[in-house]
């Protein structure tokens, strides 16, 4: 078992594949001047994908089978395809899919066959947590973050995205941790977190926090003192990172939300949403196209056909992840891609209520699964959260976050099934014999599953 643990460790596909998440989600390569240069993201994605043809049983296509998640994912990137040959750019809309979505999907996708057992999927995981962790510590040390300045590709309010939805996997690490040091990475990765929240200044990332810690304080298998811990521990990171004026700020949310700039401004968040429902009404099956929202800004828009002689208009982004999808892939990509970020949240918890409550204090790897299930849903509810304050419909987090769950679902069915098939077979024999059902009522000793 040891030289098999070894060889796995330094198997150069898997390893690759998670620098690949690291590097994707932190986007360290934009960081440095050499990186950016040799572009690591690339090289690495060029490796992965070369490696797995020249070695395809590195790869388990049957992962791919049955899945729910992968079928959702396939039918984004037809909607995808579709958007751009009846969209209103078809080079624009083309351009993206091919240099940026489509990569996407392939690491995707990727993820999902490399997944052999608990450790790959566990490997996989901390490498997304690490790369939101890493992301944190660039964005406090090296960028020195704030509302006007964000990260080396990303602005303060697409860095918010990312720390929210990682707070949700270091606290999973914290709960499973099989070593010391694992748990004291996923601490100190909570303080970088949380600090980097409130730097940013985002209130897209602060009202996404808020609905994660109360996602926590209603998350069974926790005690109540563990939890407030936590949130306890995040809360204090903030208000003493928190930097002048932001308190303040995040009281206007709700104070007066119709003195704020988004609220009746050409180029607002209510304009440009209410826009974006035009265009989704415009082009209701297929959309406008991905990527294609500032030029319909530019083109099409009431805005840009009253534009006023002598006077620029502004190509906008949509700022917004539903209104994104609904306007670029029309009525059939929204309801695909909303279905996704559903079953993100769904599957996992169905997944928890089979899990054995001994799980959640056996084995490192028992309690990964068992926590990994509770855990991977608040991060899905993070994103949509704070993907209502940025323009994420086609970018990482989500696509990533999708394998993982999928990824959950297969390895938490395999792990699974034999203790499913020894309750019930054990409940079936007992009622073809006429003997006591107890067995159907009462799991294998050290385990209890949950009803």
């Amino acid at each position: 078992m040891r030289v098999r643990r070894t060889r796995r460790r330094a198997d150069p596909f898997r390893l690759s594949l998670a620098l690949l998440i690291v590097v994707s989600v932190s986007k360290f390569g934009a960081y440095f001047g050499i990186l950016r240069l040799i572009r690591p993201a690339l090289i690495l994605f060029a490796f992965c994908v070369g490696y797995a043809l020249l070695h395809p049983k590195k790869i388990l296509l049957a992962n791919l089978k049955g899945s729910v998640t992968v079928r959702l994912l396939v039918a984004i990137g037809v909607v995808a395809v579709c958007s751009a040959a009846f969209g209103i750019s078809l080079g624009h809309a083309a351009t993206v899919i091919i240099n940026n979505f489509f990569k996407t999907l392939a690491i995707t996708f990727l993820i999902i066959v490399t997944l052999r057992d608990i450790g790959d999927l566990r490997r996989l995981t901390w490498a997304f947590a690490f790369g939101g962790i890493l992301l944190a510590f660039l964005s406090i040390f090296v960028v020195g973050i704030s509302k006007v300045s964000g990260a080396a590709t990303y602005d303060a309010n697409d860095v918010g995205v990312f720390m929210v939805m990682t707070l949700p996997f270091t606290l999973l690490f914290v709960q499973s941790a099989a070593t010391k040091r694992e748990r004291l990475v996923a601490i100190i990765g909570i303080g970088l977190l949380a600090a980097t929240i409130v730097k940013t200044q985002s209130r897209g990332a602060f009202i996404g926090a808020l609905v994660v810690c109360a996602a926590l304080l209603l998350m069974p298998g926790v005690t109540v003192g563990r939890r407030l811990v936590f949130i306890g521990a995040a809360t204090l990171t903030m208000v003493v990172a928190a930097p002048a004026g932001y308190w303040m700020s995040m009281q206007h949310i709700l104070a007066d939300p119709k003195a704020d700039y988004n609220w009746d401004a050409i180029n607002g968040r209510r304009n440009l949403a209410r826009r974006g429902m035009g265009y989704m009404k415009m082009y209701p099956v297929f959309g406008i196209g991905i990527d294609n929202f500032p030029k319909a800004e530019g083109t099409i828009s009431e805005k840009a056909l009253n534009l006023v002689p002598g006077h620029g208009i502004r190509w906008t982004s949509p700022h917004n992840s539903f209104v994104q999808a609904g306007a670029e892939t029309g009525v059939v990509g929204f309801l695909v891609w909303v279905s996704l970020l559903i079953a993100n949240m769904i599957i996992p918890l169905r997944i928890a209520r089979r899990m054995p409550r001994a799980w959640r204090n056996g084995t490192p790897d028992q309690r990964f699964l068992s926590f990994a299930a509770l855990y991977l849903p608040i991060a899905q509810v993070g994103f949509a959260v704070t993907a209502f304050f940025v323009s994420f419909a086609w970018m990482e987090p989500l696509y990533f976050l999708s394998a993982l769950v999928a990824g959950l679902a297969l390895i938490a069915a395999r792990e699974l099934r034999p203790i499913t098939a020894a309750i019930g077979g054990e409940g079936w024999r007992s009622r073809r014999s006429g003997a006591s059902p107890e067995f159907a009522s009462q799991p294998p000793a050290g385990l209890n599953p949950i009803a």
